[in-house]
């Protein structure tokens, strides 16, 4: 089998169960069930994006939408993170929204669905200004500590734009109110690299071998889609 193109997202799949990878992502006979965070998420992404595109034009809505039941707890309605946008529209330099990035085998860029793409990332917010680039990702979920995604983003920034130095990246978590930072120098790209590497290695192994070993975790427990696997559990009742 020759592996597919990975993001963060389907490399993270990969980390957290070979088996529920191949099931949603090959052989795509499960899905993930919609849930209501991730309806939110999606939601305050693609509101922000047409707020920003528009220049601070757009009208930022005042209520939830009524497909969503159960509203993310400390998650504000998208009107009320109207200081939060402008801020990122008075920076300085190029601005990018929600702006697709592919690199192929050779980390050289490549379009966004060609034909040897190996990685590709879209980055929410992307400014650029002669040697430094600030790259910003919205997080409407809870606050954890995994820097992975700044790390792919940054790598493909370097790639795509070589006028590029230092990129500073920042999660932005909307429900804490907390914006992590981390920066990152063009000499640091093969240090950056080697950090995916282990895992990349195994992927495309699995791909090789056509195996992809299950991975038991707590995710087992009700909130995998892959119900017939072995290590599969009912949720527990409360």
């Amino acid at each position: 089998m020759k592996p597919i193109a990975w993001s963060h997202s389907s490399l993270s799949d990969f980390r957290n169960c070979p088996k529920a990878f191949y099931r949603k992502r090959i052989a795509k006979d499960v899905l993930d069930p919609p849930n209501d965070a991730g309806l939110a998420g999606d939601y305050m992404h693609k509101v922000f994006e047409m707020y920003l595109k528009s220049g601070g034009t757009a009208i930022l809505p005042s209520t939830y939408p009524t497909n969503i039941r159960d509203w993310p707890q400390g998650l504000k309605t998208p009107d009320r993170y109207k200081d939060y946008l402008d801020k990122i529209l008075l920076g300085p330099g190029m601005l990018l929204v929600e702006n697709k990035y592919a690199i192929n085998r050779d980390m050289q860029p490549c379009m966004f669905l060609a034909t040897d793409v190996w990685c590709r990332s879209i980055l929410d917010v992307l400014r650029i200004d002669g040697e430094m680039a600030w790259s910003l990702d919205h997080k409407t979920g809870k606050r954890k500590e995994d820097t992975r995604q700044l790390k792919l983003s940054a790598l493909q920034i370097f790639a795509h734009h070589p006028e590029v130095m230092r990129v500073s990246t920042r999660y932005c978590w909307l429900v804490a109110g907390v914006v992590d930072k981390s920066m990152y120098t063009r000499d640091q790209v093969v240090e950056l690299w080697a950090e995916f590497i282990p895992d990349l290695r195994q992927y495309v192994q699995a791909f090789k071998t056509e195996t992809f070993v299950p991975r038991p975790s707590g995710l087992c427990n009700g909130w995998c889609p892959v119900t017939d696997c072995e290590f599969w559990k009912p949720k527990r009742s409360r």
